[in-house]
């Protein structure tokens, strides 16, 4: 998929959802080889942010090698889909980028790599996770690099704040590091989640429902890895008691709605409740999580489609797994195994 010795892009483009109309996933891989600060510059600029660039070492072999991935719903504009990208840059060179359309985590592999404002540039070790957020504006210092980098929408992580007691408005990142060691290991394994999305043939994240638990998986990530004021709530009220009648039209809703890229915060909206109080009413009146009652109904929902197959006309455990947003089926076997004391494959059989 790549050509070496140009500088033209090789792409592969996979469309999910065959009718637009019903929210589709749109799926594209691109493998880049590119010669000269020009071309390079502008695959920047059209991926990540305007940059603008100077050489620090020889002028001679900068080459960039690329090989990106990226999901979107149907509809979306610039900005909106999710990002995985490995890069290898062969150069020393300056880059001035921003602002940040979207949230962009950078981690290093290997070379030397430094980040920040002006003259206040730190250094990145390798295997450490760097934190762009919207509108952000950077220097970075990039010499013989190879990093991957993962972006995602700006309004996929105010939602999740608003869950922690923090308004979208109000959300605010004090730091572009990992807050420990422990954390910048969970990003990575975050990342390396997203990366297998992608693979294969008939990658994962072309179902909606996958992207959209992806997408809700790397958010939540960065509150927890980043230092953000979601961190500094010492104590979050509790909500009052809320009637078993709120959590019947949440669980109306989730029923219905099971097989579709549902969110808390539409649960909550047609149950006529904050999340937070959606929340506490699951585990008072439910003992669980709206997301671990809607996790249950899709397993459900897999369990009835696998009694209903047929292994004659080609269909698979994978390919229901998926239908019902379990990306990975090792993971689906295990949980399914747990439920309904069988593997997947036995109930397709029989």
């Amino acid at each position: 998929m790549r050509r070496t010795g140009g500088s033209s892009p090789v792409e592969v483009s996979v469309e999910s959802g065959a009718d637009p109309g019903t929210g589709g996933v749109r799926v594209r891989r691109q493998a880049s080889e590119l010669h000269g600060m020009a071309a390079v510059l502008e695959l920047i600029s059209r991926r990540y942010a305007e940059a603008r660039s100077r050489l620090v070492g020889a002028a001679g072999g900068l080459v960039l090698r690329s090989e990106t991935a990226s999901a979107s719903r149907t509809g979306a504009g610039p900005g909106e889909d999710l990002l995985a990208d490995s890069l290898d840059l062969q150069a020393h060179i300056r880059l001035d980028a921003g602002p940040f359309p979207r949230y962009t985590v950078v981690c290093l592999h290997e070379g030397r790599y430094a980040v920040g404002r002006g003259g206040g540039l730190r250094h990145v070790a390798r295997g450490q996770s760097v934190l762009f957020v919207p509108g952000a504006r950077v220097t970075t210092i990039c010499d013989q690099v190879r990093y991957q980098v993962v972006g995602f929408p700006a309004g996929t992580v105010g939602p999740i704040a608003g869950r922690l007691g923090v308004d979208a408005a109000d959300l605010r990142f004090e730091g572009t590091r990992p807050v420990s060691a422990a954390m910048n290991r969970h990003w990575r394994a975050t990342s390396a989640y997203l990366f297998r999305s992608f693979a294969g043939p008939d990658p994962p994240v072309g179902h909606p429902l996958i992207l959209a638990g992806v997408l809700e998986a790397v958010a939540s990530a960065v509150l927890v890895v980043f230092p953000n004021t979601t961190m500094r709530r010492d104590h979050l009220a509790g909500p009052g008691r809320t009637a078993p009648a709120t959590v019947r039209r949440a669980v109306a809703f989730i029923d219905a709605h099971a097989a579709e890229p549902i969110t808390l915060e539409g649960i909550a909206a047609a149950a006529g409740i904050s999340v937070r109080g959606l929340q506490a009413a699951f585990a008072r009146h439910r003992d669980t999580t709206p997301s671990g009652y809607l996790r249950r109904v899709r397993l459900e929902g897999a369990h009835r489609d696998l009694q209903a197959a047929d292994p004659t006309r080609g269909d698979t455990v994978a390919e229901i797994a998926r239908r019902w947003g379990f990306p990975h089926p090792g993971r689906f076997s295990a949980v399914y195994r747990d439920a309904f004391g069988r593997p997947p494959k036995r109930t397709l059989h029989t």
